[in-house]
């Protein structure tokens, strides 16, 4: 266990604090797109509530840049520096390795969340309860899994062209049709149909519960979250 914790800190200091980045493109793209969204186009602000639903939707769309194109990127970078070559010549187990990238792109998440929530108090005023801040800090990385496993697998095909292609044929389709930049209702009734099927929406729908206190069916989560390891 000591060992574990050891090889995290060093690979969390590797890909987080050492390549800023990351926070740049996963955190500053949606956050522009927030702001820009929320005061440099008031006619798409007239209410609080659509304010705090599009800093979730921004917020979920952050965690998807990060799940899948960083972490696909950043496992490619390893293979092509032959850091995974070091990994498997050591005793320490290529699964523990998968394990810490979860761990870091969850905490890199987590952070994603944090700061864009943090830019809709200071900038919009937003006020939530304490107990809707607590529920979608935890269960949104949590129900961010899958995207998670999903940039390992991609990262599986090793040449960036393809990483890149694959990564971005996702991202964008699954941003747009599971109605993170736009509501769902206005696309297309068979683009929605596509869109209830993908992760990001389950993520957005789950907020949308806690947003408006409505029940949240935590077996879901639970589904979701197990149903990424098989």
């Amino acid at each position: 266990m000591t060992n574990f914790l050891y090889q995290l800190e060093i690979d969390f200091k590797r890909i987080i604090l050492r390549n800023p980045a990351f926070f740049m493109f996963d955190l500053a793209m949606p956050l522009t797109f927030y702001l820009l969204f929320t005061k440099a186009l008031p006619q798409y602000s007239n209410t609080m509530q659509w304010k705090v639903d599009y800093l979730v939707s921004m917020a979920i769309y952050g965690i998807l840049l990060g799940s899948i194109m960083t972490v696909a990127h950043t496992l490619s970078s390893d293979i092509d520096r032959k850091f995974t070559l070091f990994i498997d010549l050591s005793p320490f187990p290529k699964l523990m390795y998968y394990i810490e990238m979860i761990i870091i792109f969850e905490v890199l998440n987590l952070l994603c969340l944090v700061g864009i929530g943090l830019a809709g108090i200071l900038v919009n005023n937003l006020t939530l309860p304490t107990k809707v801040w607590i529920l979608l800090l935890v269960l949104i990385p949590i129900m961010s899994l899958p995207l998670v496993l999903l940039g390992i697998l991609i990262s599986s095909f090793k040449d960036s062209n393809v990483i890149n292609a694959l990564a971005n044929i996702l991202v964008f389709p699954m941003a747009i049709c599971s109605g993170l930049w736009w509501p769902l209702s206005v696309l297309p009734q068979w683009l929605q149909k596509i869109g209830k099927v993908t992760p990001t929406y389950y993520i957005s729908n789950l907020s949308n519960n806690i947003l408006h206190g409505n029940s949240i069916n935590y077996n879901l989560v639970c589904c979701v979250s197990l149903s990424s390891r098989n």
